[in-house]
């Protein structure tokens, strides 16, 4: 039977919190993309979800995307790879970068390309503005990449791509990013039943009502023994599986 994942709202006071500051912050956050490089993205307030374009399939040919993120003085910024996937060529010409700033004066962090890498850390800015980089020169193959951001006051940050059999705790709280509508998963299950630990853990909290996909928020999830069959439905524009 697997186990099910019940999925729910993180601590009041937390989840009051994030509703209470997206007036404040919508108003003096920034983000903007441009390129024809750019895949399905969510650039939220505090927290959001970016992919190369046609994510997870091959990311075409001779494309750039930019994709700059500011959140309010005083804050940074941290990202998570849930997929970093980029046909090596030097890395001169397929690669992502991640800068500190914004324009002529931003200073570089990171910088990666090749297939199948695995990304563990928390990549992490010295401020409250950063450019993400996408390049594609010719190549055959790679998914290019996905990953989540949000303000360094979530520690407990997730991708969309994460799902319920990644985790081992019985019970455990993590941080959702903005944008885990547009991920690629699928996932099975309803309320009050809960959902099938195959399924992308934020995505069922969407459908479930316990954050919404243009903010994200913090959730808390309990895994426990799971049930014979799950009933499709649809639910915050998300469909979940028989």
């Amino acid at each position: 039977m697997g186990r099910a994942v019940m999925v729910g709202r993180g601590p009041t006071g937390t989840r009051l919190f994030f509703l209470s500051t997206v007036i404040i912050l919508t108003a003096r956050s920034s983000r903007a993309q441009q390129g024809d490089g750019c895949g399905l993205s969510v650039l939220g307030p505090c927290s959001g979800s970016l992919s190369s374009l046609g994510y997870p399939g091959t990311y075409p040919n001779h494309t750039v995307c930019e994709w700059e993120i500011s959140v309010p003085q005083g804050r940074r910024l941290h990202f998570r790879f849930a997929d970093l996937d980029i046909e090596e060529n030097n890395c001169q010409v397929n690669y992502l970068r991640i800068y500190d700033g914004i324009g002529p004066h931003r200073t570089q962090i990171v910088k990666f390309c090749g297939l199948g890498l695995n990304v563990p850390d928390l990549i992490l800015s010295s401020g409250n503005q950063v450019t993400v980089q996408f390049m594609s020169g010719t190549h055959q193959s790679g998914r290019g990449f996905s990953l989540a951001y949000s303000t360094t006051e979530h520690p407990d940050l997730i991708t969309c791509l994460d799902k319920g059999i990644h985790f081992t705790e019985a019970e455990f709280t993590r941080y959702c990013p903005a944008g885990c509508l547009t991920s690629v998963g699928e996932i099975s299950g309803t309320i009050p039943h809960g959902y099938r630990d195959s399924s992308p853990v934020c995505l069922a909290a969407i459908h479930a009502g316990v954050v919404s996909n243009s903010v994200g928020g913090q959730i808390s999830v309990v895994n426990s023994k799971g049930i014979p069959h799950y009933d499709g439905s649809l639910a915050n524009n998300v469909s979940s599986t028989v």
